[in-house]
């Protein structure tokens, strides 16, 4: 895949004590006679769930990823997996066990580099982690955990492998905490729904979607033309005039949204998607084209298509309403969870 990067935003942000020491600076200068009455400060924002909270969230999480990883009783994943996390952790263990090998396992071992805390007083609560770089050197994972309710537990939601490369945005320091954007938020160059619906019709149609130009180029976009190609020209080999297509489309998972530093946004969303590989010419017949598509085929009668479906993640940055820059892709998580003959 190429290397894709997103732009960094500087803010420049005055911290409360400098801001109280202006304060300050400025009733001096008026008559001391004439000094207002005291007014009590305003409040500090505060994020609701402590680092060492987090800490021990992650910790059980981890427990209970590890804990099935061994076992491959996917039914405990419930206990602290939710939503997308659940349907796609629990396909990753299908997949493993068809190939009898690990590799199609996400590591989840839950080694964070940067903590992003939710701020926001009422529930769901998000909270989002960008892990170090796992042991078989793959890229950092950048999960989403909610909370649903008050006397619910976190549990992991989603997560995306980051692109190599990548740079995040920018967020508020952990301790303060990070406000949840609305799915229908306006303040940004588009709303988060509206961004995931833009971004699956650019993954079907590339270049040609009239949302293409709301989007910085990416390594999924260039996955599809590349490993598309590669099916289409093994068909033509054998003059079976091949064809490739793949079609998004958002679940109705909710979208998780959070601020960040410049004012505008990180998205992460579900989607799923099917690929469909077509011999074109009569009497062509072709099979599953990679390790894991062969392990999902199981006994199926060879025909002229390939079809595969997936189950899918995506985050972006969705710059701020009048900004320059274009939305941009910084992690996805693509998993094959069935393979048909059409």
């Amino acid at each position: 895949m190429s290397r894709t990067t997103s732009r960094t935003h500087k803010v420049r942000t005055r911290s409360a004590a400098v801001v109280a020491a202006l304060a300050v600076a400025g009733l001096l200068t008026g008559c001391a006679e004439e000094l207002p009455t005291p007014k009590p400060e305003a409040p500090v924002a505060a994020a609701v769930v402590t680092q060492a909270q987090e800490r021990e969230i992650l910790d059980k999480v981890a427990g209970v990823v590890e804990k099935v990883t061994k076992s491959s009783q996917a039914e405990d994943l419930a206990g602290r997996l939710s939503g997308p996390a659940l349907d796609i952790r629990e396909t990753q263990l299908k997949v493993a066990a068809a190939r009898k090998d690990q590799e199609p396992l996400t590591d989840l071992s839950m080694q964070m580099q940067q903590v992003i805390l939710p701020s926001d007083q009422e529930w769901p609560r998000n909270s989002f982690a960008i892990t170090v770089q796992p042991k078989d050197l793959t890229t950092p994972v950048l999960m989403t955990f909610e909370q649903a309710s008050a006397r619910d537990q976190y549990k992991l939601w989603g997560w995306v492998r980051l692109l190599p490369g990548v740079t995040m945005p920018r967020f508020a320091e952990a301790d303060l905490g990070s406000a949840a954007v609305a799915a229908d938020d306006e303040s940004l160059k588009t709303t988060p729904t509206d961004a995931i619906k833009q971004y699956a019709s650019v993954l079907t149609v590339d270049k040609d979607s009239k949302y293409a130009g709301n989007f910085a180029d990416d390594d999924l976009r260039q996955f599809f033309r590349d490993y598309g190609k590669l099916q289409v020209d093994a068909i033509n080999k054998e003059e079976c005039k091949g064809a490739f297509e793949v079609a998004y489309e958002p679940t109705k998972d909710p979208v998780k949204s959070v601020r960040t530093a410049d004012g505008g946004a990180l998205v992460m969303a579900a989607m799923i998607s099917k690929e469909t590989i077509t011999a074109k010419e009569e009497g062509c017949e072709i099979g599953p084209p990679t390790k894991t598509t062969q392990a999902l085929w199981g006994d199926a009668d060879v025909t002229n298509v390939v079809e595969v479906n997936y189950q899918d993640m995506v985050a972006m940055y969705v710059p701020p309403k009048g900004s320059d820059d274009q939305i941009s892709l910084v992690g996805y998580e693509h998993v094959p969870m069935s393979v048909s003959n059409g």
